[in-house]
């Protein structure tokens, strides 16, 4: 019988604090958030959610097809550092925009995190292209938030 590896504990449960650290500032912000102008285009708040929960589990899905079969190789530290700093980027972002109100310096942040996916991807692609693949949601997704992070700025 083959063992279950910690990974398969780890990985997830690093999305779901990552996740839950994300709502806690987002729900700081709420009230906020309802009192700014937004454009007519801005998805949801259940939108959001459900977007990004897909996007965290197809992150999950990424990180453990290279740790389970690219742990060995030179690049993987490389790797799950781009892994931990884009967690950080994504919390920061939201600390930034709803706990602090920094429209500025999120929209900077997610400048930041589309250069960190992009590295990430590149890299990721010469192991795994379906690792690579499953974060082009992801990629898209995160363009598409700075353009929202960016018009938000503007029009207040």
């Amino acid at each position: 019988m083959q063992r279950i590896k910690p990974n398969f504990f780890f990985i997830p449960l690093i999305a779901i604090i990552t996740a839950s650290a994300v709502s806690y500032f987002v729900n700081t912000g709420s009230l906020w958030q309802k009192a700014i102008n937004l454009p007519d285009w801005a998805p949801s708040n259940s939108v959001m959610a459900t977007v990004w929960t897909i996007i965290l589990v197809l992150s999950s899905f990424s990180i453990l097809i290279i740790w389970n079969k690219y742990s060995y190789e030179k690049e993987f530290g490389k790797i799950i550092s781009l892994f931990v700093v884009n967690a950080l980027l994504i919390v920061g972002w939201n600390v930034l925009f709803f706990s602090h109100q920094l429209m500025i310096f999120a929209f900077f942040q997610s400048v930041l995190l589309v250069i960190d996916l992009i590295f990430l991807v590149l890299l990721i692609r010469r192991f795994s292209p379906l690792a690579a693949y499953l974060l082009f949601p992801y990629s898209a997704f995160v363009i598409f938030a700075a353009i929202l992070t960016f018009n938000v700025w503007m029009i207040n």
